[in-house]
């Protein structure tokens, strides 16, 4: 498996944020749109009702015809993608560039002269290394990012003195049966390392490789490589300082079909929906998966916005399951908010239609939101997880429908119209 950077030219930020605004002819609040005088249609304008479920849907596969990690080809073909989606929708659209680490590798695990699938955990080991893995350890895990059982797995190979360490990792997830596929973990860059290149494959394969031994050829570096957010404003052709913000997480491991795509698509829809009453400045966000890299560069060194209130659209939004009759039905998920749900009517009863229950923390990239903004400005956060998440079998067939993402939309629209009444 590869993992090859996408570099992209590297034009300032100040310049980036500049030209948006002399385009667009206005102070640059947030990322102005570099492209403010292209809107091309109006609103919604030949695409139906956005909100169904088929139309969602078609979303959805659209989006999960590439694997999203951040810096790569696929995501920038995503990208440009969803850049066309935006401006099809009636938005003025934006890039706000910022630089970061990208982990650059190639890797190959053989178990009895099979190549079995691996990602490595990112950022843990960099250098060219082949042969014999003398660090081998099976893992049970239960979070998507900084798990207990791979970073302990991971001190124990440095302990050890290992080169390598090839962890069979098997995921659990509250409600599902275990997954013993290849998963994928969050990474911080920016968080102290072993060194120790750790390579994890699936937890099926820890008989194979007890019997034959697992031969590891890797190569990997850190570089300097630039990527972007995505902007959107709706409701607008020029930025104003108070919008109602809708923000999402465009990048992941894989597919990323329930864990990204439902979220991105009813992110879409109430944009266009909430910005026929407010303008919407919509933010979609690259660096997820190291970490909420991208949201945290922006909104430590890019935003001056002045909210009306901010929709948080994070992972599994419309994420299912089979039910006891083999139709797929949502997952439990979960939501948080300022102000609270006691203080917001109709909050829980409307997301609770949706299988949204309430959080005891902010999720995600909403923890950053709540941070930054503190209790005065309405937040709505919501995120959840599900068996296939961080999988390459996050596919829309397997794990979202029309159905659910239809449901999922009317309980966020409802719950987005009841946090602006408080606001």
């Amino acid at each position: 498996m590869t993992n090859r950077p996408n570099l992209p030219s590297r034009p300032s930020r100040r310049a980036v944020l500049t030209a948006g605004a002399a385009l667009a002819g206005c102070t640059a609040f947030g990322a102005t749109p570099a492209h403010a005088g292209t809107v091309r249609r109006t609103v919604g304008a030949g695409r139906g009702s956005l909100g169904s479920g088929a139309s969602l849907y078609s979303l959805v596969e659209a989006f999960s015809t590439w694997q999203h990690r951040t810096g790569t080809s696929g995501e920038a073909a995503s990208l440009r993608w969803l850049e066309r989606e935006l401006r099809d929708l009636g938005a003025a659209t934006g890039r706000w560039y910022y630089d970061y680490p990208h982990y650059e590798w190639k890797a190959q695990v053989r178990v009895g002269n099979v190549n079995v699938p691996t990602v490595p955990l990112y950022y843990e080991g960099v250098g060219r290394l082949k042969g014999r893995a003398e660090f081998v350890r099976p893992v049970t895990t239960s979070k998507d990012g900084n798990d207990p059982a791979v970073l302990a797995a991971v001190a124990e190979a440095a302990a050890a003195g290992a080169s390598v360490a090839v962890l069979p990792t098997t995921s659990t997830t509250a409600n599902y049966p275990a997954y013993d596929g290849l998963v994928a973990y969050n990474s911080d860059p920016d968080a102290p390392k072993t060194g120790i290149p750790t390579l994890l494959v699936p937890g099926r394969v820890a008989d194979r490789i007890q019997r034959y031994g697992a031969d590891v050829d890797f190569r990997a570096r850190t570089v300097a490589a630039r990527t972007y957010c995505l902007t959107g404003w709706f409701g607008t052709r020029t930025p104003v300082a108070d919008p109602i913000v809708v923000t999402t997480p465009l990048s992941g491991w894989f597919n990323c079909a329930a864990e990204r795509g439902t979220g991105l698509a009813l992110a879409l829809a109430l944009a266009v929906e909430l910005s026929r009453e407010h303008p919407v400045f919509f933010l979609g966000n690259t660096g997820h998966e190291l970490s909420n890299y991208g949201v945290r560069a922006y909104l430590a060194d890019g935003f001056d916005l002045r909210p009306r209130a901010v929709f948080h659209l994070g992972s599994a939004l419309a994420a299912a399951a089979p039910g006891p009759d083999g139709r797929l039905e949502l997952t439990p998920r979960g939501a948080a908010s300022n102000p609270g749900f006691d203080a917001v009517p109709g909050l829980a009863a409307h997301l609770a239609t949706a299988r949204f229950g309430q959080a005891a923390k902010f999720p995600g990239e909403g923890a950053v939101w709540n941070q930054l903004l503190g209790p005065s400005v309405p937040l709505l956060s919501l995120a959840g997880n599900f068996r296939q998440f961080h999988t390459p079998d996050d596919l829309p067939h397997v794990t979202t429908s029309p159905e659910v993402l239809e449901q999922a939309y009317n309980a966020v629209r409802a719950a987005a119209g009841d946090l602006i009444s408080v606001g």
